[in-house]
């Protein structure tokens, strides 16, 4: 079997609180029942299948006692093994929740099935078609956006002096510090192990040329970050000598979405710096619920800069 590495472990932790209260037969509160739906649409779960072409083929679990059909799917490598043993005919598959929502939609399922050989959660479909999970407006592509020296220019001297001054002053309020972070033009680093100056091209560099970029993460108190600064010279205090560093505007709505698809904890401000934190709960209740990102920037991710 070929290892995915995927983890959904925020999701696995809110499955098993909202898990507590059903045990002891009481109602979730609705904050924990939230989080876990929450958690859900920015999962990646995995669905024992066969990829053939552009088609996925894959199994339903179905119990003829309880005349019911369900998607089995797991939250991470461990837990397939776990129900399905290292040699099973199927591979995990990774899809994002969107995909089984619409094979919920379209197939005669009754729900999913989460880690049948430990935590056996049933979620039934009828709930999960309901459920208003945020659904995000398509970009028309009638607006350009600004160009890539544009670009550059504002990167390399944005300030951000405002939202500097919010994770200064230590306020950690979500409704406060989301509006700071909307009105504000943060950066964010990516990082190679070898030099992409030679790609630069009056200091741009286009990922046309050299591929998708790596954004850099931090190791804190044991959980992984994304990393944020507000401004060249923050980066330039930090930046490692042990790796290649390039600045970009951030997106922050598809920043927001990287951190929480590929189940980071959070987001570090200036670290080394001011070092300030966001937990995830705060960008999964952010995430969808207003555009953080400016539409002339909407070419931001196809460039990065010489610092």
């Amino acid at each position: 079997m070929e290892r995915t590495y995927i983890t959904n472990n925020h999701l696995k932790s809110a499955v098993q609180e909202f898990q507590k209260y059903m045990d002891k037969d009481e109602e979730p509160p609705q904050d924990v029942f939230i989080e876990m739906m929450n958690e859900l649409k920015v999962s990646n779960l995995l669905i024992p299948g066969k990829i053939e072409g552009d088609s996925l083929n894959f199994e339903n679990l179905s119990s003829e006692e309880d005349d019911i059909t369900v998607l089995p799917l797991f939250t991470d490598d461990e837990e397939f093994i776990r129900q399905n043993g290292e040699d099973y005919e199927l591979d995990p598959i990774a899809c994002d929740f969107d995909y089984y929502l619409d094979l919920i939609e379209n197939v005669a399922i009754d729900g999913i099935l989460i880690n049948c050989a430990s935590d056996e959660f049933l979620i039934e479909s009828e709930l999960l078609l309901e459920y208003p999970f945020i659904q995000f407006v398509e970009d028309d592509g009638e607006d350009e956006g600004f160009g890539a020296e544009k670009l550059k220019d504002i990167a390399k001297s944005t300030k951000n002096d405002s939202l500097l001054e919010f994770i200064r002053s230590g306020d950690t309020q979500f409704e406060a510090l989301m509006l700071e972070l909307q009105k504000s033009s943060p950066l964010n680093v990516v990082a190679s192990e070898e030099s992409l100056d030679e790609f630069g091209e009056n200091g741009i560099i286009s990922a046309d040329e050299v591929g998708d970029f790596e954004l850099c993460t931090a190791n804190v108190e044991g959980g992984e970050f994304a990393i944020l600064f507000t401004d060249i010279d923050a980066i330039s205090k930090t930046k490692s000598d042990d790796m290649h560093c390039y600045c970009q505007l951030a997106l922050l709505d598809e920043f927001f979405e990287y951190v929480l698809c590929s189940d980071m904890d959070g987001i570090i401000i200036n670290p080394g710096l001011e070092d300030y934190m966001i937990p995830r709960s705060y960008i999964l209740e952010a995430y969808g619920a207003l555009t953080y990102s400016n539409p002339d920037f909407k070419k931001a991710i196809d460039y990065a800069f010489i610092i």
